[in-house]
Order: C-alpha cells, then sequence, then structure tokens
C-alpha cells in the first residue's frame, strides 16, 4: 500500500496535453499548488506528486495521455498519481484502472484539485478515487446512495476491487460523477465506433502540417508544458476566459467532456490580466473552448469585444492575442480594437470545409459566403494580418465537387497557415456513425492537394515582410539563435543580440529588420 502522507515540503509536477485551454487550466493549477505552499519541479524531475492533465479530442490525445502516466508511474512509483482534464472526464473508469493512478478528478473537479489532493494524502490510500463535482449517485429508489465499482469493471458482489496487474492489490475507486456524467458516452477504448458502420481503427488525427507554433503540435511526440506562475519557456500567458460549448459539431468530442458554456466575469479577467504584467509577461493570450460565445453570466449582453475593450483601457499589458474563434460568432465590429497596435495581427478563424453541403452535415452555423466576408473584411481592415485556419479532408458524404469548393475556397483566401486534418471518426460523435465514409486513399490525396497549396502561400505570406522592421518578443533559445513571435505570428531567428549565451533575452521585445526566410520561419536582425 503507497503512503501518500504529505512530506514536510511536498514537490508537485505537472504534465499538459492538447489545446491552450488545457495550457491555461494548468497555469491555473500551478498556481494554487504554489499558492498552497507545494513546490513545483519539471514534469521529468523527481516529484511527491504528478498532475497530467489529458486530452481527448483524438484517439491519438488518449494515447498519449496514457504514455505521460505511465511515464510518471516509471519515475516514482511511490509518488500520488493524479490525472485530470478531458480524458479524465470522457472515460473515468479506463483512467482509474491504469497502473499507478490514485486520483481521477474530471474537468469540472480541477477548481478544487488541491483541496482534493489534501484530503486524498490525510486519508493514506483509500484506493482509487473517481472526483467530480457530485457525491452522490442516485439509487433505484431516488436516494442517493454510494456507488463502488472495480478498476476494471463492476463491482464484485463481495465489493472488493480486482487486482490491477503489476500493483499487487486490490485498487477500488469511488465513483462521484460530474453533472455532464449522465450524457457522457462512456467510452471502451477497445471498442468499436459506438453505432458505427466501418471497423474502429485507431488512427493518428492529426494535421498533415504541423508546425511548432500549432496548437496542434503536441500530436505525433506528447509536448511537455509545466505550469506555474511563469513557466521557463512560456513567453505568452494563456489567460481561460470562457470554457465549455453549447454546439454540436458531428464531428467533435469536447462539448461532452467540457459541459455547457460558461465565461468569467470581465472585472476577474481584468484583475488576472494586471497581475500577469506585473510577474513579467508581455502577451497574454485569450483563451476558451468556444471564445466567441464569451458573455460573462449576468451580463450576458456583453461580449468578447466588450472584454477586449475593458484589457485595452484598464491593463498595460504589451500585447493582447485572440485565440481561435468560430466564424459564426465573429462580429465585424471588433475589427476596430486592432487599430490599438497592442492587439496582435493574427486570427485562426477554423474554415473546416468551403461546401455548404459539408458544413450542413457538420452541423456549422455558417455559409462559406459569410466566411469568404470575414476574412476578406479582416484583410481590408487590419493590414498585415495573418489568418490561419483548420480544414478536415474527406468528411463523410464529401464529394469531388465539395472538396473542389474547399480548395478552391482556400486558394482564393491565400491563408497564413492551414492546419489540414484527414477526418477519422472519432468515437461517440455523430460522425463515427455517417453513411459515406471516404476511402483513405481518396483523404491522402485530398489532403496533400491542400499541403501543396499551402506550403506556396505561407511561403508568399512571410516573403511580403522582407525588408521591414517588426517587434519580436523573444521566446527560446534554439540551435545557436534566440527566437520569438512578432503579433502576426512571424516565427524570427535573431542575430545581432548581444550575450546570447551569458544572458537569458526571454520575455523581452526587441526590433528587428527580416532579411531572408528560414524553413518555416524569417532571419532577423536586431536593431538598436
Amino acid at each position: 500500500m503507497h503512503d501518500h502522507s504529505l512530506p514536510e515540503t511536498t514537490t508537485f509536477a505537472v504534465a499538459t496535453l492538447g489545446c491552450k485551454v488545457n495550457q491555461a487550466d494548468s497555469e491555473a493549477i500551478g498556481e494554487q499548488m504554489n499558492a498552497a505552499g507545494f513546490a513545483q519541479r519539471d514534469f521529468n524531475e523527481i516529484a511527491d506528486i504528478y498532475i497530467v492533465n489529458t486530452c481527448t479530442v483524438t484517439h491519438l490525445g488518449d494515447r498519449s495521455s496514457r504514455q505521460l502516466i505511465s511515464q510518471a508511474r516509471r519515475r516514482h512509483p511511490s509518488a500520488l498519481l493524479v490525472v485530470t482534464g478531458c480524458y479524465a472526464e470522457l472515460n473515468p473508469q479506463a483512467v482509474a484502472a491504469l497502473p499507478g493512478v490514485d486520483l481521477v478528478i474530471g474537468n469540472q473537479g480541477k477548481e478544487s484539485l488541491v483541496e482534493v489532493i489534501r484530503e486524498h494524502c490525510k486519508a493514506g490510500d483509500p484506493g482509487v478515487s473517481i472526483e467530480g463535482e457530485n457525491t452522490r449517485v442516485q439509487g433505484e429508489g431516488g436516494q442517493g446512495e454510494d456507488k463502488s465499482v472495480q478498476s476494471r469493471g463492476m463491482q464484485g458482489e463481495g465489493g472488493q476491487g480486482e487486482e490491477i496487474q503489476g500493483e499487487g492489490k486490490p485498487r477500488p475507486y469511488h465513483i462521484r460523477p460530474s453533472p455532464m456524467q449522465g450524457i457522457l458516452p462512456v467510452v471502451n477504448v477497445n471498442a468499436q465506433h459506438i453505432g458505427s458502420e466501418v471497423p474502429f481503427v485507431e488512427e493518428d488525427v492529426q494535421p498533415d502540417n504541423p508546425s511548432r507554433l500549432s496548437p496542434f503540435a503536441f500530436h505525433g511526440n506528447a509536448t511537455l508544458e509545466v505550469a506555474g506562475d511563469r513557466p521557463a519557456w512560456r513567453t505568452r500567458a494563456q489567460i481561460k476566459v470562457q470554457d465549455g460549448c453549447d454546439n454540436r459539431c458531428t464531428y467533435c468530442i469536447v462539448p461532452y467532456v467540457r459541459g455547457g458554456s460558461r465565461s468569467r466575469s470581465i472585472a476577474s479577467i481584468v484583475d488576472h490580466v494586471g497581475r500577469k504584467a506585473r510577474a513579467g509577461f508581455q502577451e497574454i493570450v485569450l483563451t476558451g473552448v468556444h471564445l466567441g460565445d464569451y458573455h460573462p453570466e449576468g451580463d450576458e449582453k456583453r461580449d468578447l469585444g466588450d472584454l477586449v475593450a475593458a484589457l485595452l483601457r484598464d491593463t498595460d499589458i504589451a500585447r493582447i492575442r485572440v485565440s481561435s474563434l468560430e466564424p459564426e460568432d465573429f462580429r465585424l465590429e471588433w475589427l476596430e480594437l486592432w487599430e490599438n497596435p497592442r492587439m496582435c495581427r493574427h486570427l485562426h478563424l477554423p474554415m473546416q470545409s468551403g461546401s455548404d453541403n459539408i458544413l450542413r452535415r457538420m452541423a456549422r452555423r455558417y455559409k462559406s459566403a459569410r466566411y469568404h466576408t470575414i476574412i476578406t473584411t479582416a484583410r481590408k481592415l487590419v493590414p498585415g494580418i495573418a489568418i490561419s485556419t483548420d480544414i478536415i479532408t474527406g468528411f463523410p458524404g464529401e464529394t469531388d465537387d465539395d472538396f473542389e469548393q474547399t480548395y478552391q475556397l482556400a486558394a482564393e483566401l491565400q491563408f497564413a497557415k492551414m492546419h489540414v486534418f484527414r477526418f477519422s471518426p472519432r468515437q461517440g460523435t455523430a460522425a463515427a456513425r455517417m453513411r459515406g465514409q471516404i476511402r483513405d486513399e481518396v483523404k491522402k490525396a485530398r489532403s496533400e492537394r491542400l499541403l501543396a497549396l499551402n506550403e506556396g502561400d505561407s511561403r508568399r505570406f512571410r516573403e511580403q515582410f522582407l525588408g521591414q522592421t517588426v517587434q519580436v518578443l523573444i521566446e527560446s533559445y534554439k540551435h545557436g539563435y534566440w527566437e520569438g513571435l512578432t503579433d502576426n505570428y512571424l516565427r524570427v531567428e535573431l542575430d545581432g543580440l548581444p550575450d546570447t549565451q551569458a544572458r537569458n533575452w526571454q520575455h523581452t521585445l526587441v526590433n528587428a529588420r527580416l532579411v531572408r526566410l528560414v524553413e518555416d520561419g524569417i532571419r532577423g536582425t536586431v536593431i538598436g
């Protein structure tokens, strides 16, 4: 039996998989743990507590989450191993059954994570606990009753947990469901897609052209992010202002693991950003599962534009960046906010398809003409703006004509970056059950056409800035160069910085003249 009583100085480490919202959650977890007196360590170091913030947007996210959990267990078998995030919310039974896992906390329970960890440690070793917002399960007679189940299935008659291979002990856990649990699809990691007409193949769903700057860059190799007040390699502070989603896009599992849409108050966000600025951050990124649906509780008439205006007025943070926005939410009047040079000239607007027929099948709430209007208006009103997008090829029912409409619209709009995905059915979603599944070779061919288009468009976007002097926020030192980002998301490798190896230039804004293209970025010479 593991002894999880807390030592005098208790260390913890956080690893994050997935989107910017998850990154923001991990930063908040790190802040809360530090404030409670725990000492933070790198996830690759020995710690008393490991917290794995998981992702489940694709099957690969599930797999990468399991790999990180296994790494933590091998690194320090007697440590308290806590699993949270979307995978923990979607399939808590499967997570709890993994060797070494002590505590499973869904998204609904993240706010009380520190308290739950303390209670768990004080109890010694109560088995594997699954924590949510509610603590009772409705019984047959309408009365609340405790529910205990085995780590690999339902509880046996004797009430004992099944022994997990490699652990050598029974490990029962107690289900404390979140409010969403009644509608969550319970996923068996080895099962076929729920209701699917095609065999389940655990494909690596990822953009065919990931980049270091992509929010999807964890795919293929699990990217570790260490949470804290100012993480060593995190220059941009992720500020989660909204969570959850009320949409039901037919390919997406996220609403089931993030719950309904809800938003923080403007006052709390202004205070949060002010603290980040005082901590030394130069740039914040406003994030949310459905960011464009930002409406603070009790003041629903206010929206994202009101929030940004308040941040420009009431904080002195140097840069404000807005993360992914859904086209149906985008209000053209928001573009007036970009007249302020503190607003980063970058928008990520997922197109997904240029065919109105496919957009309907996806349950997207806009048409291609509206998307075209948003992009062309943004370019007209915000010179030099970088616009990136997501496109899915091979969605069920996509004909050659549907794809051609997507290709032609993408060619006309000339994105700075396209994240190109080949559709793979996600277990538990409506698209997994649709007829008209597309053959893999067709998906691949369509993807390759878009990738070739993206390569040329991305290069032309960067070329137009050669010879210009721009401001670069320095982020990291790689391959003999300090590098960073412009406000419009150009990655710049810097020449001409003094004391490049002796001085830490991170979090510094410098002016640089852009001189030539390199890989997916630009080489620049520091001026002044």
